[in-house]
């Protein structure tokens, strides 16, 4: 079986891609064959290589919706002509580009088409919407999305898949580095993982840090991995981020490390992993720390609230509130809070591994070449 995922990208953000990684790494490939249809100037920066096709109008997204639409018409001729050209079985769109280019498919072309939503969108009649069309399936990755767009889940038209971590991640060495709130004179050490973004919010841990008590900053701090992106409001933001580390003197609180290839041994220097993003539908980078048995200090926002349970694998704080982090960083550091060992963190996503989200993609995708088979 062969699937086209509907992509458009132009760097490699992890995300989309990772879970494209994951489906590629962990089905048989004898049975299921990815592709992946991205912009020409496309360049792979991780491993493993995916299998690409490439486009010359197609894009992920835009700030603008019209600019969105005429790329995805000029995008849908390019994707027509591939398809005379290579025979593929499923096509599976998981961008807002992707999702019109894929919506003209299923119109003009009368093929079923799959469409994994990947984001807490605003305009939500919209993807309602979309999710009622004849020949579309609809993916939403937890719980907490269905109720964001008011869809009810009803399969096989409409999943929850979440997007899993790698299963490696569960047979890696628990996390040592267990908080000891005993210990009056211990350093809390937060680490965040990913792109250097504004919609990342790592401005609140480092702003949280700052409105600490002195003697209680000392005892904190934060580690950031991730690469700065190259687009001006990315860079301006890491611009911010820098500045204001400078203006609160945080040079011995805050460590901005850029990328780095060691994610589990960057996670495991941590007591605490830190997702401060706002309406982020499922981090994988969330359940990675949790597999490795790293509890979360977590937005109450997205996908978190389905993935974190407050008090037991983590500490949900109010969503874009530094203030409300602060308080919860001060209940960490005075030992009010209790969480359950790291083995048991563990254990609470084990479930959701890269293994177990490609076996209910790929009972999705055996249901799609059946719709395809009796030509609906």
């Amino acid at each position: 079986m062969k699937i086209l995922h509907l992509v458009g990208q132009r760097e490699d953000f992890g995300g989309i891609l990772s879970v494209i990684r994951s489906l590629h790494q962990v089905s048989p490939s004898t049975s299921y064959q990815h592709s992946v249809w991205v912009h020409k100037e496309y360049k792979e920066t991780r491993e493993p290589i995916l299998n690409y096709r490439y486009g010359r109008f197609i894009i992920s997204d835009a700030s603008s919706h019209l600019l969105i639409f005429f790329s995805s018409v000029l995008a849908f001729l390019d994707v027509r002509c591939l398809l005379r050209r290579e025979s593929f079985d499923v096509i599976h769109a998981h961008t807002r580009g992707g999702l019109i280019v894929a919506l003209f498919v299923s119109w003009f072309m009368r093929k079923p088409v799959l469409f994994t939503n990947h984001t807490f969108a605003r305009r939500t009649g919209f993807y309602r919407w979309i999710a009622r069309r004849k020949r579309m399936t609809t993916v939403l990755l937890n719980p907490a999305m269905a109720k964001h767009y008011s869809l009810a889940i009803d399969e096989p038209r409409s999943w929850v898949v979440f997007s899993g971590c790698a299963d490696v991640f569960l047979d890696k060495q628990l996390a040592e580095n267990f908080w000891l709130s005993s210990a009056s004179k211990a350093k809390l050490k937060l680490v965040g993982m990913g792109s250097v973004v504004r919609w990342k919010g790592w401005h609140l841990p480092i702003k949280a840090i700052a409105k600490l008590p002195l003697k209680m900053r000392s005892r904190v701090e934060f580690h950031l991995w991730g690469p700065e992106q190259k687009d001006s409001d990315s860079q301006a933001f890491a611009n911010e981020l820098k500045e204001f580390i400078s203006q609160k003197n945080l040079q011995e609180s805050v460590f901005l490390h850029g990328a780095t290839n060691k994610v589990v041994e960057s996670l495991q220097t941590g007591h605490f992993v830190v997702v401060a993003s706002e309406n982020e539908p499922c981090s994988v980078s969330l359940m990675e720390s949790l597999a490795l048995g790293l509890p979360a200090l977590a937005a109450r926002s997205g996908g978190n609230v389905d993935i974190v349970k407050d008090g037991e694998t983590g500490i949900l704080f109010e969503n874009g509130s530094a203030e409300d982090l602060k308080n919860k960083i001060i209940s960490i550091l005075t030992g009010e809070v209790k969480l359950r060992q790291a083995v048991e963190i563990r254990e609470s996503v084990r479930g959701w591994a890269a293994s177990a989200m490609t076996e209910k993609y790929n009972r999705i995708y055996d249901h799609m070449v059946q719709i395809n088979s009796n030509k609906l």
